[in-house]
């Protein structure tokens, strides 16, 4: 019985004297840790510790709970006025704006904190950060969400808990694992070097690994609908709508239909990614995925429009309300696709130059693709024939018909008739 009460006491005393911290660094020099008290994991709510470190070279890092943007509790750590210490300041993140100071939050920046060797050092205490404006987080639960950005430049060096700050250049959520987070006090720093004399035990290193590749993974896939949905609406379905009426060349048209299938794959493609990272970051509500869903409605649809369209003009040698349907759907859909794509870009908070790259390259498509439009129609009316008479040749398109090789006088071509965008 004395053994047994003895090891009771131990195992009670280790308990609450070892602090636990778990880790997860998304790339090398920046690393975000987390302790939860022995109290606090119990009841759920009270105090929580966790630590920020990353290099000067960056302008500011931060870490939140939650998993997106809105809603979240933020945690931004930048140079302090003197560049010699640290600023933590907690943000609430209120959708896609910047995230502004929320003076409900009640944090202590304690001792070990500062910058040393060019590495930033923040190790935080927080009283209330089990629930905050918009959101909650149980800290007796096995696990939860968080995210994490950085953003490159110089040193903000401000003490300013209210300071701009500029777009992050990455981001992403992932996974803390609270039960290996579990222990210690609530009364003592467990990012000191020891505890009362015992050494703190650091655990997580699969979860930060797991972190780091979810986030890399994420990315990777960001990435990717980013580059599909671009070529679809920057590239295959505006230069297919171009092609149609310069082009002068026998098979245009089955070079048009090509581009235009092969841009309603990729977007479908691009869309599926779109939708799963939407539905990991709980952000399907944003304007981008919902405008997203909507396109996909029409390139799924513009086929069928266009082949309505083809069927039509043949029984009757004139458009009908479905070549007007297929011309304006198709040239709605890619001016909405284009803009959609820098709202994508505004949602994942890409860097400024690359905004600026899309930004240069869709203006530039978009001017040579309605000039295509308007030369299109222009010639279109050219070719009309004069009052009186009734010409064997009829135009479907919107200037491609005086773009195909002129032979006697004018067999009929259905040939003219087109599929796909416009």
């Amino acid at each position: 019985m004395k053994i047994a009460a003895a090891a009771l006491l131990v195992s009670g005393f280790l308990s609450t004297t070892y602090a636990a911290i778990v880790q997860t660094c998304p790339s090398p020099g920046i690393c975000y840790s987390l302790s939860i008290p022995d109290s606090t994991s119990r009841s759920g709510t009270g105090d929580i510790f966790f630590q920020l470190t990353a290099p000067t070279s960056l302008e500011y890092v931060a870490l939140g709970q939650g998993s997106g943007m809105a809603g979240s509790n933020m945690f931004v750590m930048y140079t302090s006025s003197n560049g010699d210490n640290v600023t933590v300041s907690p943000r609430l993140g209120t959708g896609y704006d910047m995230p502004l100071y929320d003076t409900s939050t009640n944090i202590e920046v304690l001792e070990g904190s500062g910058v040393s060797d060019g590495i930033m050092t923040a190790n935080v205490r927080c009283s209330n950060c089990d629930t905050w404006s918009g959101g909650s987080m149980d800290f007796s639960s096995s696990s939860a969400e968080w995210i994490f950005a950085v953003k490159a430049g110089s040193s903000m060096n401000s003490g300013d808990l209210d300071a701009n700050i500029g777009i992050h250049d990455g981001a992403s959520s992932f996974m803390f694992d609270l039960a290996q987070a579990r222990g210690g006090s609530a009364d003592v720093n467990p990012f000191a070097s020891t505890t009362d004399g015992m050494p703190v035990v650091v655990s997580g290193s699969d979860t930060a690994s797991s972190s780091s590749s979810s986030s890399s993974t994420g990315n990777t896939i960001l990435l990717a609908h980013g580059a599909l949905a671009s070529l679809a609406f920057v590239g295959l379905f505006p230069v297919g709508g171009i092609v149609i009426r310069v082009a002068n060349f026998t098979g245009l048209i089955w070079v048009h239909a090509a581009l235009q299938i092969l841009g309603v794959v990729t977007y479908i493609a691009a869309f599926g990614l779109g939708v799963y990272m939407a539905t990991q970051m709980k952000m399907l509500s944003a304007a981008h995925p919902i405008i997203g869903i909507v396109l996909l409605v029409i390139v799924v649809v513009q086929p069928m429009a266009g082949w309505l369209h083809h069927r039509l003009f043949k029984k009757y040698s004139h458009r009908t309300l479905w070549s007007y349907v297929h011309l304006w759907n198709g040239r709605a859909a890619i001016v909405l696709g284009m803009v959609n794509g820098g709202l994508g870009f505004a949602l994942a908070s890409v860097s400024r130059g690359t905004v600026i790259a899309y930004s240069v390259v869709t203006g530039m498509v978009g001017v040579v693709y309605i000039a295509a439009i308007v030369m299109g129609e222009v010639r279109r009316r050219q070719r009309a024939v004069p009052d009186g008479e009734k010409s064997q040749r009829r135009d479907d398109t919107s200037g491609s018909e005086e773009n195909m090789p002129r032979t006697e006088h004018n067999a009929p071509r259905n040939s003219s008739s087109r599929l796909g965008w416009r």
